[in-house]
């Protein structure tokens, strides 16, 4: 039998499990572990496997299980050290187990971000080129109205020249009849705009916001994309959607520009999460008519009875005078790139009708303060 001190180690610090070997159940009594070790023994006698060095081992193996088992005392600390392992085992399993999760999840979501990132940054190279291509639609159509009315200053001069030099005009260039030729540059009929992305408007996409703004008029194509941007007061960048809406006509995108203000407040569910509503090129189209200048008349109560009733001439807000509808002939050539002279005479009265509200309102106003003054 082995030194006690020599079987408390082994007790300890074994790695093999002495059950296991002799065939036999955590709580078998002392007669089962000695008849289980010599059966087992017997099969590894060195009188038996002669030279076989790993049978040799096994059966000083098997000698040192039966010493351990068959010591009351040895046997305890053997069963607390092979009961502590086992549950070692199992949290390390465990432990393997939620890392191999979380690893998993965490590999999950990176290609979650960076497929989410790769996308954000095909929509902001989607949105750009789109940009780029607006702003080079334009300036290609400008070059072409300006080399447009170039030419036909020329022609005019050459016609007046011979018509000064007793000639008769023998110009082959037929004269437009006032319709368009050549559809709108796509930067003129474009619109952009921008929404927060909340709870409430991360459903919003191309679709729904063709649907919403299509009141207006006929929307060719929208392109959407997300980014985060510096607001004003915000510690954080915040997640904004901005879209371009491209309209099929000049009056569409004109009127989404000039009647959304009053809309958004009539119809606040369904436009009050669209801000910075505006022209795609950063400024109203040169083409589009410039309001004329009102004056808002007093109300009779309020009149002085020696107050200049003259009216100044309506100007284009630099000094000059406004043309009437009546001084615009019927033979005006269509702009190549421009709208035609219908969208134009659409614009036209659109923004007369909005002044003629904005002057009955300014006119409501001032006769209720009116009123008011008269009360007190």
């Amino acid at each position: 039998m082995s030194d006690t001190g020599d079987l408390k180690s082994h007790a300890l610090n074994s790695s093999h499990d002495f059950y296991d070997l002799l065939d036999i159940q955590e709580g078998a009594r002392e007669n089962e572990i000695r008849r289980a070790y010599r059966k087992t023994a017997l099969k590894y006698h060195p009188d038996k496997v002669g030279g076989d060095v790993e049978k040799l081992e096994k059966f000083h193996l098997l000698q040192i299980a039966y010493d351990v088992l068959s010591d009351p005392a040895v046997k305890e600390l053997y069963d607390n050290a092979r009961r502590a392992r086992f549950a070692k085992a199992e949290r390390d399993q465990l432990f393997e187990g939620r890392r191999k999760a979380m690893k998993e999840d965490l590999e999950r979501r990176e290609n979650g971000a960076a497929v989410k990132r790769k996308r954000e940054n095909e929509a902001e190279v989607e949105f750009e080129r789109e940009l780029a291509r607006l702003a080079e639609d334009g300036k290609r159509r400008r070059k072409e109205r300006e080399e447009m009315l170039r030419r036909e200053a020329e022609e005019i001069e050459r016609e007046e020249r011979r018509e000064k030099e007793g000639e008769v005009p023998a110009s082959t260039t037929p004269r437009s009849n006032g319709q368009a030729t050549a559809s709108t540059a796509d930067v003129d009929r474009s619109v952009t705009l921008k929404l927060p992305v909340t709870e409430e408007t991360q459903h919003i996409n191309e679709a729904e916001i063709k649907a919403r703004f299509e009141r207006f008029g006929k929307v060719e194509h929208v392109v959407l994309r997300e980014k985060k941007i510096k607001v004003d007061g915000e510690k954080h960048r915040q997640l904004y959607k901005t879209a371009i809406l491209l309209f099929q006509s000049a009056v569409a995108a004109h009127a989404t520009v000039s009647d959304f203000p009053r809309i958004s407040l009539s119809e606040p569910e369904t436009y009050n999460c669209f801000q910075a509503v505006g022209w795609a090129g950063g400024k109203e189209p040169d083409f589009i008519p410039k309001p004329t200048a009102t004056r808002v008349e007093a109300p009779p109560p309020r009149r002085e009875p020696n107050a200049p009733l003259a009216v100044p001439p309506a100007t284009n807000g630099h000094g000059q005078k406004t043309p009437s509808f009546g001084s615009f002939k019927t033979a005006i050539k269509a702009q190549d790139g421009g709208p035609s002279l219908d969208e134009i005479t659409m614009i036209r009265l659109k923004n007369a009708e909005r002044r003629r509200m904005e002057e009955k309102i300014r006119r409501e106003e001032a006769a209720t303060q009116a009123n008011a003054e008269d009360a007190a």
